[in-house]
C-alpha cells in the first residue's frame, strides 16, 4: 500500500510542526544569544514604555526613543568611566587570585595537621580550590586569560550594541509586526500558526518576566556588594562588582560563584579578618535578597522552592552547559505550569502587564 505522506502529516501535525520548530532553533544556534538578547531587551524596554504611556500622555514612539536615549547615555558614559579601569583591575585580579590561593592553602595544611580527623575534609578542600579548577586553566595562562578577556571586551560591547539597536527597530514597529504576525492565521502556514502561538507567546512571558526579575535582584545586590567592598577596601571593586552582577543572573548558585573570588582576596590582604568581615558583608546582603527581595520580586514571579532550582541549575549545567544555566529554571516552570498541568487553571507570571494581546492594544494608543 502506497504511502499517504499528506495523511501522515494530518495525523502527526503537532510532532511535524514542533520537530520543524526546534530544528529551526537548532540551526540558528550560533546565532541563538544574539536573539535572546534582543528578546530580554524588547521585554524589558517594552514594559518600561508601558508604564510611561500609563502615567504620560504622549506617543508610544516618543517614549520609545526617550528610554533608549536615557539608556544608551547612561551606557555610553559608564563605559567611559569604568572600561579602562576594567582593564587594569581584570591584570591585578588574574596577578592576587594565584597569591590568595597559595594563603589558603598554607592555611589548610596547616588545619590539616593540627586537626588530623578532618584533614581529608581540608586536603579535600585544597584540591577544589585551584585555578585549574576554578577558571579551567593552569598558572602560566592567567596572562593569556588577562589579554584574551581584554581583547574581547570590545567583541562583547559592539555585541550588546547589536542587540540594542535590533531590540529598538523591533519595539519602533511593534504594531505594525504585530498585526502581521497575528495575520499569518490566515495563510497557508495557519495550523503551524495555531499549534505554536499561544505556547511560544507563554513561554515567552515565562522566561521575560523571571530575567527582568533576575536583573532587578541583580543590580540591587550589585549596588549593596559594591558600597559593602568600598567600605571593606577589598580591591579590585568594580570587576568583582561584575562578577557579582553576571553572577547575580544565576538564581541561588549565583551567591557562592560570586563570594569565592571576594574571599579570596579579602583572606589575601588581611587574613581571617577581613574574610570574614566581607563573609558578614555577603550574609547581609543576601539575607535582604532572601527575607526581602526574592519574596517580593523572583518568588513572587516564578514561585519555585530554592532547593528545587538548585536541582534544575545541576541537571541543566550538566546537559546544557551555561545556557542550561540560565534558561534551565524558566523552562522548567514552563513546562510544569503550561505542559504538565495543562488544562487546569494556571495563572500567567506577574509582569505588570497580563497578555501580548493587552500590549499590543495599548502600543495602537
Amino acid at each position: 500500500m502506497a504511502l499517504d505522506l499528506h495523511q501522515l502529516f494530518r495525523t502527526n501535525k503537532k510532532a511535524f510542526i514542533w520537530a520543524a520548530f526546534f530544528i529551526l532553533l537548532y540551526l540558528v544556534r550560533k546565532l541563538f544569544g544574539l536573539v535572546f538578547l534582543t528578546f530580554i531587551l524588547c521585554y524589558i524596554f517594552n514594559n518600561i514604555v508601558i508604564f510611561l504611556q500609563e502615567r504620560v500622555p504622549a506617543r508610544r514612539r516618543a517614549h520609545l526613543v526617550l528610554v533608549y536615549f536615557v539608556f544608551l547615555s547612561m551606557l555610553v558614559g559608564m563605559l567611559s568611566i569604568v572600561m579602562p579601569r576594567m582593564a587594569t583591575e581584570t591584570k591585578i585580579f588574574l596577578q592576587q587570585l594565584p597569591e590568595s590561593l597559595d594563603a589558603m592553602h598554607r592555611l589548610l595544611d596547616e588545619m590539616a595537621g593540627r586537626y588530623s580527623y578532618l584533614a581529608p575534609l581540608f586536603l579535600g578542600l585544597k584540591e577544589t580550590l585551584n585555578v585549574n579548577n576554578m577558571l579551567g586553566i593552569n598558572r602560566e595562562a592567567l596572562v593569556a586569560l588577562a589579554v584574551k578577556v581584554v581583547n574581547h571586551v570590545t567583541q562583547y560591547v559592539t555585541y550588546f550594541f547589536l542587540g540594542t539597536v535590533f531590540s529598538f527597530t523591533i519595539l519602533f514597529d511593534l504594531p505594525n509586526l504585530s498585526e502581521k504576525i497575528s495575520a499569518l492565521r490566515h495563510t497557508r502556514i495557519r495550523d503551524v500558526y495555531e499549534e505554536t502561538a499561544e505556547s511560544v507567546a507563554k513561554f515567552s512571558l515565562v522566561v521575560g518576566a523571571a530575567f527582568q526579575a533576575q536583573i532587578f535582584i541583580a543590580t540591587l545586590n550589585t549596588t549593596l556588594t559594591a558600597l559593602g567592598l568600598w567600605l571593606l577596601q577589598i580591591k579590585p571593586v568594580a570587576l568583582l562588582s561584575i562578577i557579582v552582577f553576571f553572577a547575580g543572573l544565576i538564581p541561588v548558585l549565583g551567591i557562592f560563584i560570586s563570594s569565592v573570588p571576594i574571599l579570596l582576596l579579602a583572606f589575601n590582604l588581611q587574613g581571617w579578618t577581613l574574610a570574614l568581615k566581607a563573609a558578614g558583608m555577603i550574609a547581609i546582603v543576601h539575607a535582604v535578597e532572601a527575607y526581602f527581595l526574592n519574596p517580593n520580586i523572583f518568588s513572587a514571579v516564578l514561585k519555585i522552592n530554592p532547593v528545587l532550582t538548585l536541582i534544575i541549575l545541576y541537571i541543566g549545567h550538566t546537559l546544557f552547559g551555561l545556557w542550561g544555566i540560565i534558561l534551565g529554571v524558566p523552562v522548567s516552570v514552563y513546562i510544569y505550569r503550561y505542559i504538565l498541568l495543562a488544562g487546569n487553571a494556571v495563572e500567567a507570571p506577574s509582569t505588570p502587564e497580563a497578555t501580548p494581546q493587552e500590549r499590543v492594544d495599548r502600543s495602537h494608543s
